[in-house]
């Protein structure tokens, strides 16, 4: 009897946590049960198959995006891409990758900041970067965070690409992949073992794709700073967002691939400066912005906290948010810049529950 009453109480509690899905004011169909986390990627949603990683902590690795840096390389194999901007109206790129042993060469990377580690930290991923700045640093000494830094692991973990060299500054040159990764994690005894938790709230990956009621969003752009913005158009035939900066196509080089997205997070917050009047600051603990996918958006709501803390994502009335499964751009950029934000050419008024049109 003791048996039976506790395989009841498993199953009701496995039920509760893995609800099906309804459809939810502001989100179009969703459709189908969800898997058990057990059973999917944590980071895209999909059913873990044969080569699944089990057990094993992803890749985060900073990337360079200035103009003078790219191409740049094995970005469009993350499964997920944080863009910010750092100092000096620049971006900074961080890639996420479900296995590292798969990641092709990889780069140009670049230094940490804190504002990519409080993203990082909740991923429990294998931190991957050459240099800090003084607050990134502080914030992996105070969680005793050990990670791949190319400043003291040097060619033991990185690749120097001499040739591109000859026309790069020496900073646009760096790379890794995962041999040498591996390489890295040996030398310093870092363990590529941990546990991972969903980075977002995803929908059964066999069932229909969802498709949000806000309205059209085939052609979305924004600016992070006067030096640099990002363009997505949505291209029907792979149902990807695909990113372009610069005015020209984001390419990864090693694939000759363009940046696609299926889920695009374009996050507002207050960006402001660090006591040094220089490195940025970002508030981390609630907001508003868009989702996009399937060529349509919505608006949402997002919270954080804790800088070890989830990124939490729900619907404009407080429903957490069901995600469509595949690769994920998630942007955070301060509220001015977001209030002009274009979706397929309207100007967005975020303090207006309806679109503003273009004047």
């Amino acid at each position: 009897m003791k048996k039976q009453i506790a395989c009841l109480l498993a199953l009701t509690l496995c039920l509760g946590l893995f609800s099906g899905c309804k459809k939810e004011d502001g989100q179009g169909e969703v459709v189908g049960d969800e898997i058990p986390y057990s059973e999917y990627n944590p980071l895209t949603g999909y059913k873990k198959d044969e080569n699944y990683p089990e057990g094993q902590r992803p890749a985060a690795v900073m990337i360079n995006n200035l103009y003078d840096a790219l191409p740049q390389s094995g970005i469009s194999s993350a499964d997920i891409i944080y863009e910010m901007v750092t100092e000096g109206g620049i971006t900074r790129l961080m890639a996420v990758y479900t296995d590292y042993k798969t990641m092709p060469l990889t780069g140009p990377v670049r230094s940490a900041r804190d504002q990519f580690i409080q993203l990082m930290l909740p991923l429990n991923a294998i931190y991957v970067h050459i240099g800090s700045s003084t607050y990134a640093d502080e914030m992996l000494n105070y969680y005793s965070y050990q990670d791949i830094d190319g400043i003291y692991l040097g060619s033991s973990a990185f690749y120097f690409d001499t040739e591109r060299a000859k026309s790069k500054a020496s900073e646009h040159c760096w790379y890794t992949n995962w041999e040498m990764l591996g390489a890295g994690l040996e030398k310093i005894g870092l363990s590529d073992r941990g546990s991972l938790r969903p980075v977002f709230h995803f929908a059964d990956p066999d069932g229909a794709r969802i498709t949000p009621a806000g309205g059209e969003a085939k052609n979305i752009s924004f600016r992070f700073s006067g030096y640099v913005g990002a363009v997505f158009t949505y291209d029907e035939a792979s149902r990807q967002y695909l990113k372009s900066e610069f005015d020209i196509p984001q390419m990864d080089i090693g694939s000759s691939a363009q940046l696609g997205f299926d889920n695009l997070f374009i996050l507002g917050t207050d960006v402001t400066f660090k006591p040094d009047d220089f490195c940025t600051d970002f508030d981390f603990s609630e907001g508003t912005g868009y989702y996009f996918t399937n060529g349509k958006y919505e608006r949402i709501k997002w919270k954080k906290g804790d800088p070890t803390a989830p990124l939490l994502l729900t619907t404009e009335k407080g429903k957490e948010l069901t995600v469509n499964c595949g690769k994920s751009y998630v942007a955070f950029v301060d509220y001015s810049q977001l209030e002009n934000i274009s979706i397929t050419g309207a100007a967005v008024d975020l303090s207006s529950s309806e679109d503003a049109p273009v004047s």
